[in-house]
């Protein structure tokens, strides 16, 4: 991968769920890391589910692999999310696979609008 292509700046976050004191829970979302990665849209799905419609956008994001392992170890108990610096909309993160051609991960995520 040519470092040139990481040309996209992201800001990943991480959805924590603390007690409200009350018996129920509170969301918040923290900023957890900001990192370089190539970002291409896959494919886009318009659907109409219980008479909303909604557009479904696959994207992935390739970046270095020393950046994401935090977030691929883990995935599985938590949310995470990622932000386009500029852009407001969130894309929720799917599944992180890793290379090792070159040391780079891909990170396929969901943007629902």
């Amino acid at each position: 991968m040519n470092p040139g292509k990481l040309n996209t700046r992201i800001q990943i976050k991480q959805m924590a769920k603390t007690s409200d004191g009350f018996g129920g829970w509170t969301s918040s979302v923290s900023n957890y890391i900001a990192i370089w990665a190539k970002f291409d849209e896959i494919s886009g799905i318009r659907e109409t589910t219980d008479g909303q419609r909604q557009t479904r956008t696959e994207v992935e994001l390739i970046c270095r692999s020393n950046t994401v392992n935090f977030i691929k170890d883990n995935i599985g108990g938590q949310e995470w999310f990622f932000e386009i610096e500029g852009n407001a909309k969130d894309y929720r993160i799917n599944e992180i696979y890793e290379s090792d051609y070159k040391n780079h991960s891909k990170i396929k995520a969901t943007k629902i609008e």
